[in-house]
């Protein structure tokens, strides 16, 4: 690959990695791993559609306190003994294309479909966290 392509594939994905993100999190039984996955793996296809910018799934793998914080094991009332604890994370370019990739995502029955197996999915009577973040100006990304 040429120096010029490294640079124009950079730029993309800088372009594509956007200054809004989504972030969900989320227990479920450490049995249901493999149901887990395989639940999850249309979905690329599903966000990559709709125009997602990136999106991307990750577990916890430690339930350790650094620097006397609270770890979010705690938080989720997790016991990594039992549970996963897994937290999404989607990129958007920014709060408008968020609102509209959301509102075309509403209106397809997979998705719809999709919610409600991943609400029997997840441990019961545990809770869903989810939070809308926007990047803060003036301070330098590392992308």
């Amino acid at each position: 690959m040429s120096q010029s392509d490294l640079i124009e594939k950079k730029e993309d994905e800088e372009k594509n990695f956007g200054d809004e993100i989504q972030t969900v999190i989320y227990r479920f039984p450490k049995k249901d791993h493999d149901k887990m996955v395989k639940f999850s793996k249309p979905f690329t296809y599903i966000f990559r559609k709709y125009g997602v910018s990136r999106w991307g799934i990750f577990q916890l793998n430690s339930t350790k306190n650094d620097m006397e914080f609270t770890n979010i094991a705690k938080t989720v009332s997790a016991n990594l003994d039992e549970d996963e604890v897994w937290i999404e994370i989607f990129h958007y370019n920014d709060k408008k294309h968020k609102d509209e990739v959301m509102e075309k995502m509403k209106n397809d029955k997979d998705c719809e479909q999709g919610f409600q197996q991943f609400m029997k999915l997840i441990t019961p009577g545990s809770s869903v966290i989810i939070g809308d973040f926007s990047s803060v100006n003036g301070i330098e990304f590392i992308r």
